[in-house]
């Protein structure tokens, strides 16, 4: 999302399973957030590919953005 105003941009990955949120990434701290407890394995997976995380933080603030 960009905010035109003051150009702010946000955005946000998210998954859910069974009608349930699962897990999420937080684009301020580069880590993913998990809701529910049969998501912490995946979370110290994903939590510890930080070139990943960078990449995913930098395609929703930045690439993403240039597409809006």
């Amino acid at each position: 999302e960009w905010d035109d105003d003051s150009g702010a941009t946000e955005g946000f990955d998210q998954f859910g399973y069974d009608g349930e949120d699962f897990i999420a990434f937080d684009l301020k701290t580069t880590k993913w957030i998990a809701p529910a407890p049969q998501a912490v394995i995946t979370k110290l997976k994903w939590d510890s590919d930080t070139a990943d995380n960078e990449y995913r933080k930098n395609y929703y603030t930045q690439e993403c953005i240039d597409w809006l």
